[in-house]
């Protein structure tokens, strides 16, 4: 019987450990998932517009951004409850093609990642996907241009920026805005920003005349969320996205899913435990049978 309860609470043990373990990978491949069906859904109403309507929506935009010079960073991006705020607003009319909030969505190929763009950095928001921080400029393009995308690293639901700090100069990320692809290359990455130097955050993100940036804006390091990493790229012409070498993807691979695997190989591992187990306790009761029917 004390055999039966240890054998119980070690099976318990052992699911609620293997639980813990798995939920980052499950998680993650779930938010996934959700990603590409918000993108999928996004690209359909996308098609489904014509050229007046991508005329009249790059004008509204455009006519949007130059209603500020300077963009303007007076708040920490994180934490912030903004959902309610901004809906009904003009910021939240434009380039709003399906009424949900997203603006478009970006692609990092050097770590797999694609997310959709959303209005805002709400806290649910940063939760799933990528916040376009308000009041910076619209991601439009064009010379004098200044966007600051922002997402969480380190989540155990998500993985969104955790690898941004993988990317190096010269790397790519791209923009896929209403009807337009739009590419741009890394050029300048400041690792450790302290998050309440406001100061040394405006002028990183500030808008620079002639210039068209991009900057992908995170918490660092894990678990301390003290500074903010800033990843910034300059407009390059779009020539298709860069594909990964067969190496880089093999690694990027068994980083992604190096938690599946080991997952996989515990539980392969446990079976074969487990019927090795039934097997040598089958025999052991033949044995016991056979040498109680050899004494009678």
């Amino acid at each position: 019987m004390k055999r039966k309860i240890v054998n119980i609470l070690f099976g318990l043990l052992f699911l609620i450990g293997f639980g813990i373990l798995a939920y980052p990978t499950i998680a993650n491949q779930w938010n996934t998932y959700r990603q590409s069906r918000l993108i999928s859904g996004y690209d359909q109403a996308v098609s489904q517009m014509d050229e007046e309507d991508f005329d009249k929506a790059w004008e509204e935009a455009r006519a949007y951004n130059a209603t500020f010079e300077q963009n303007s960073i007076m708040s920490d991006v994180f934490g912030i409850d903004e959902a309610d705020d901004i809906k009904g607003t003009e910021y939240w009319k434009v380039l709003n093609v399906g009424g949900d909030g997203i603006m478009g969505y970006i692609t990092i190929p050097k770590i797999n990642i694609k997310l959709a763009i959303y209005h805002g950095t709400d806290t649910d928001v940063l939760q799933t996907g990528v916040g376009h921080l308000n009041g910076t400029k619209l991601p439009v393009g064009g010379e004098g241009n200044h966007t600051v995308l922002s997402a969480h690293r380190g989540l155990p639901s998500a993985k969104l920026f955790t690898d941004i700090d993988q990317l190096k100069e010269k790397d790519r990320f791209y923009l896929h805005i209403l009807d337009e692809d739009m590419a741009y290359e890394v050029d300048q990455i400041l690792p450790m920003v302290d998050k309440d130097d406001y100061d040394a955050l405006q002028e990183a993100l500030k808008v620079e005349e002639g210039q068209d940036y991009v900057t992908l804006f995170t918490c660092t390091p894990y678990g301390v969320n003290s500074h903010r990493l800033l990843v910034r790229g300059h407009r390059v012409p779009y020539d298709g996205e860069l594909e990964t070498t067969p190496t880089q993807s093999m690694v990027q691979a068994i980083q992604n899913y190096y938690m599946l695997y080991l997952l996989l190989g515990l539980g392969v591992t446990c079976l074969v435990i487990f019927f090795m187990k039934r097997y040598v306790k089958k025999k052991d009761a033949i044995q016991t049978e056979e040498h109680k029917e050899g004494k009678s």
